[in-house]
């Protein structure tokens, strides 16, 4: 549901302001002049996400991105008039600080487990989920400015299963057993999908199936 969510509104943005630039460059309306005064809102809209993604992972960085883009936006409207850009980088550095720290003390060996279907989301972070169900159904994977790797290799598929992914500015690994065989329908927007698995297994065996979105992203199968 929230990855269903995150790609309607992604797609909603890029088709506004394509819409937007169009009606510009026919002289209809002054849309770059009212973007970059209003573009901070997408900030803000991206630490909305970020906090409703996993909260308790992801605190930091919602918090970061909702103070950064709200000092932004009021920079742009003259409502403060101090230099914001100068706040900008020391804030990201004390994230960056708190995250190191947070993540330590939460560092723990991989869990596997057995459950039919994954539901990963990472933001701001990273994962590493490993799978050994006995009857994998497939699930959902988002990484939005992290990097996530689940790994399939003890996993079967008794005859197929979805996987649907949504990486924006991050990166998805997919490890999935020799015998497996690999179908992407992932929509790639300025990303890419590298899948390393498709054509050495048999077209009979087990089919994993990947959907979903990839912006400014990657992911890889192997």
């Amino acid at each position: 549901m929230k990855q269903t969510i995150l790609r309607n509104v992604t797609g909603i943005i890029i088709l506004a302001v394509g819409a937007g630039a169009l009606l510009d460059a026919l002289n209809v309306t002054a849309f770059w002049g009212l973007f970059g005064t209003w573009w901070p809102v997408l900030v803000i809209l991206a630490g909305i996400f970020t906090a409703a993604g996993d909260f308790r992972r992801n605190y930091i960085w919602a918090l970061v991105l909702g103070v950064v883009g709200t000092l932004l936006l009021l920079r742009n409207l003259d409502v403060v008039s101090f230099n914001v850009f100068g706040l900008i980088f020391p804030i990201i550095l004390i994230a960056v600080g708190l995250s190191v720290l947070v993540s330590t003390t939460r560092r723990h060996k991989t869990p596997t487990t057995t459950h039919a279907t994954d539901d990963v989301s990472v933001i701001f972070s990273g994962s590493e989920t490993v799978n050994a169900a006995k009857d994998y159904q497939g699930g959902r994977v988002t990484a939005i400015f992290g990097g996530a790797v689940l790994d399939l290799r003890d996993a079967t598929i008794k005859k197929e299963a979805t996987l649907d992914i949504t990486a924006l500015f991050g990166g998805v690994e997919i490890r999935v057993p020799r015998e497996w065989r690999v179908v992407s329908k992932i929509t790639p927007i300025a990303g890419g999908v590298e899948n390393k698995a498709q054509g050495k297994d048999e077209h009979d065996g087990p089919v994993l199936v990947l959907t979903g979105m990839v912006a400014l992203g990657g992911v890889e199968v192997k």
